[in-house]
């Protein structure tokens, strides 16, 4: 299993810091998770699939 390297930086940063510190990097995490998805979400529903010949 791979990982990302920012998602490997949000754990170094969270890993031993305090319970307030872990919660806004996962809410931040959460964040652009969401919107990462809806801009892919988006662009797929507005670009019509073409049909192969």
């Amino acid at each position: 299993m791979t990982v990302k390297p920012e998602i490997q930086a949000a754990v170094a940063v969270a890993t031993g810091s305090p319970l307030g510190v872990q919660l806004i990097t996962v809410l931040i995490l959460l964040g652009a998770g969401l919107a990462y998805f809806r801009f892919l979400g988006g662009k797929s529903q507005n670009s019509p699939v073409k049909a192969g010949k």
